[in-house]
């Protein structure tokens, strides 16, 4: 990398990282371009150097993120004894990135129709439908697996089994964000522990046997 492209990547991620505290604190909707020029602390005229809007700037934050999610899962997989703790090394990296990200969700569920004029979005736009097909690629193959070992069994194909797990850990995801306080207070259960008996009750529903 040249240090033009070093100096460039810099001040993206420098933009980027300004950005994801401000989603954080007052939500995408609610965050101006101006607002993160300001917390960037660059030019209103510099920020749309590296990026042309924030469309833009959201994009390359779920894309890096979605890398990362890859990597994660991957070293699940990987680094797992059995079928049984590689499905709990999913889970937990899944957590772990919608509650980092929660302006992700319904990205791995969308169906990808983008419509741009600037080709650098149009480049990322691309770039995260295919790390999102990597992903359900990579997921369909566990599911495989899975049924070849024995431990479970599909009434459909891995493929749709694949889109009702997203569907499901997603509306789980969206209600303990806005619950939160019912699920703590009320029920005595924190997202986590939320998040994980729904991830159980998933497995729980393709198992070949009740494994514990």
């Amino acid at each position: 990398m040249s240090k033009k492209q070093a100096l460039t990547e810099f001040h993206r991620g420098s933009i980027l990282a300004a950005a994801e505290r401000l989603f954080a604190e007052k939500g995408i909707d609610k965050t101006t371009m101006d607002d993160i020029a300001r917390e960037s602390e660059y030019s209103k005229a510099t920020l749309y150097v590296y990026f042309q809007s924030k469309e833009e700037i959201i994009n390359a934050i779920l894309l890096s993120g979605l890398v990362l999610l890859q990597r994660k899962l991957q070293e699940a997989m990987e680094g797992a004894s059995d079928w049984y703790s590689a499905y709990e090394g999913i889970c937990n990296a899944v957590i772990r990135y919608y509650g980092e990200r929660p302006e992700a969700c319904g990205v791995l569920m969308s169906d990808g129709e983008e419509n741009d004029d600037h080709h650098q979005q149009d480049q990322e736009v691309r770039d995260i439908l295919r790390v999102r097909q990597a992903i359900g690629v990579m997921l369909r193959d566990f599911l495989r697996r899975g049924v070849q070992e024995g431990v479970i069994h599909l009434a459909m194909t891995p493929e749709e089994t694949v889109l009702l797990f997203w569907s499901a850990l997603e509306g789980m995801v969206r209600m303990a964000g806005l619950r939160e306080n019912y699920l703590t207070h009320q029920i005595g259960s924190g997202r986590e522990a939320f998040l994980r008996h729904g991830c159980q009750m998933l497995l729980d529903s393709i198992t070949q046997s009740n494994h514990q």
